[in-house]
This record gives C-alpha cells, sequence and structure tokens, in this order.
C-alpha cells in the first residue's frame, strides 16, 4: 500500500515538473517575483528589455504565462503607457505569428507542440488584452503607482498591489516537491499581507502605529489607543487575515512563512480565485 501511494505521488511529481519544464516557469517566475519586489525599482529600462525578451520568445511559455508576465510588469513598474502598449503588441504579434511552446500539435498543426494558436489560446488571449486595457485605465487614474512599501528590508514601489495577483510558488510545503520547487524557482519573498501580519504580531513596523487596536480586557468606556500601546501585550497566538475582495492560495501559503508552533495563521477572503479567475474578472470590468 505504501508503494502504491509512493508511485501515485511520484507520478503526480513527474507530471507536476514536465509542465514546469515545458512552460519555463522558472524563468517567468523569477522575472515576476523580481518584477513584483522592486528589483526593478530604479531601471524601468531593463525592466522593459527583460520582458520583451521573454514574450517575444515563441518557444517560452504559454500565453497566459506571457499574458500574466506583461500584467505583472504593468502594476509593478511606473512605465510610460507606450512602454507598455509597446510590450502587449510585441506579445500579441509574436504569438500570432508563431504561437505558443506548448500547444498540442493535433489542435495546432505544429511539430512537437510548436505550432499556430488554438481557439482556446486565441480566446485567453483576447481575454488577457481586454485584462490589460483595464489596469491602463486604472493607471490612468491614478489608482496604481501611488504607495510605496516595505518589501524584504528594502523600499519599493507599488509591490503591495500584487499582493492578490501574483500566483507563484512557496517553499512551505514540504517532501520531495518543495524541494524541487526551492531549487527550480528559488527564494521565496514575503508578500505586503505577510509583512503587515509579521509587523503587526511583533509589534512593530508602520502598521504597529495605523491599525487600529484593540484590547478585550479593557473595560467600557472611552479607550485611549496610545495608552494601550504602550501597555505590556501578551503574545499573539492566533491570527486571522481576511482579505476583502480577491484572495488566492499563494497568498495563504505566503502567510505561513511567519507561522510557526506558537502562532497559527487562518486566512480567509471576500471570494478565492485562481490566476485565470482572476484575469476573467478584469477582462469582464473592462
Amino acid at each position: 500500500e505504501r508503494k502504491k501511494q509512493l508511485e501515485i505521488h511520484t507520478s503526480i511529481l513527474q507530471a507536476v515538473m514536465t509542465q514546469v519544464a515545458a512552460r519555463d516557469i522558472p524563468q517567468f517566475y523569477e522575472l515576476e517575483s523580481s518584477l513584483a519586489t522592486g528589483h526593478y525599482k530604479n531601471d524601468a529600462a531593463r525592466a522593459k528589455k527583460d520582458v520583451l525578451t521573454l514574450v517575444q520568445d515563441p518557444s517560452k511559455g504559454k500565453v497566459m504565462d506571457k499574458v500574466r508576465l506583461v500584467l505583472v510588469y504593468s502594476l509593478a513598474i511606473s512605465a510610460a503607457s507606450s512602454d507598455i502598449d509597446e510590450v502587449a503588441k510585441s506579445m500579441k504579434d509574436t504569438l500570432e505569428t508563431k504561437g505558443s511552446s506548448v500547444n498540442d500539435p493535433k489542435a495546432a498543426g505544429g511539430p512537437k507542440g510548436h505550432g499556430l494558436l488554438t481557439k482556446e489560446d486565441r480566446q485567453e488571449l483576447e481575454m488577457g488584452l481586454r485584462a490589460l486595457e483595464f489596469v491602463k485605465r486604472l493607471r490612468s487614474l491614478h489608482m496604481i503607482g501611488s504607495q510605496a512599501v516595505e518589501v524584504e528590508g528594502q523600499s519599493t514601489k507599488d509591490g503591495d498591489l500584487l499582493t492578490s495577483f501574483v500566483n507563484i510558488a512557496t517553499n512551505k510545503a514540504t517532501g520531495l516537491l518543495a524541494q524541487a520547487t526551492e531549487k527550480m524557482l528559488g527564494k521565496s519573498h514575503k508578500h505586503h499581507a505577510t509583512q503587515v501580519v509579521e509587523h503587526l504580531c511583533d509589534f512593530r513596523g508602520v502598521e504597529d502605529e495605523e491599525y487600529l487596536y484593540l484590547d478585550p480586557k479593557v473595560k467600557q468606556g472611552e479607550v485611549n489607543v496610545a495608552a494601550l500601546r504602550g501597555m505590556h501585550r501578551a503574545p499573539i497566538r492566533d491570527v486571522l487575515c481576511f482579505v476583502i475582495g480577491g484572495g488566492c492560495y499563494a497568498e495563504y501559503q505566503n502567510l505561513q512563512m511567519v507561522a510557526n508552533e506558537r502562532r497559527s495563521i487562518t486566512y480567509g477572503s471576500t471570494e478565492l480565485m485562481d490566476s485565470q479567475a482572476f484575469l476573467a474578472q478584469l477582462a469582464e470590468l473592462s
């Protein structure tokens, strides 16, 4: 029975790693993570160049991989609208003329999975471009690009806007899959929600000053928040982090980075979505 279970899990792992290799997920992950965590904060030109290099390569990724990368670029970098348009057009032209690296050859007519876009690919591309149009409108209304947060000890802009947008692997899983993921995808960065929870639990950072602090042991009457913060506060053992709006498994997994044997973290959101469902919502809003 144990051998049977091991064979099942080995088969699942092999299938996952085959898809990871076929889509070149490590390259997309590394670039998306670098964009989201401020690696390109002082070099928008290099960010554009690296994104263009990847979206113009027909041997890398599926349609949704490239659409997601362009959306992350538009959200994380304070790039000019003309640069975003150029990157989006380059992606669209490359996909329409050279296809995707992991198409079904029977459906697309190409050898070894390479070829023109399938009907489903074209629908995904159209949906992604509509989603990008909505994001561009948000940028034009100055709803994006005005906040600064602290990411892994470095000051960066706009990173907190990606907390629910990017579905990335983490290193909190155990066993062989975790080792393979960490080796292939590299270090996981703390999302904005994770940083907020960590700072609140440790009573430090700007969050400790900005977030409302209530103590159930305080008697009824006027609450002196400043005095409460100055009092000795018991360690926080149980955390409930609830996101108003869309949440994702990646955000939940990322929060487990600050959970330990003395602190449990429960995660909730108005709606739990994967990356494709989120893109569909953006496309509908556009």
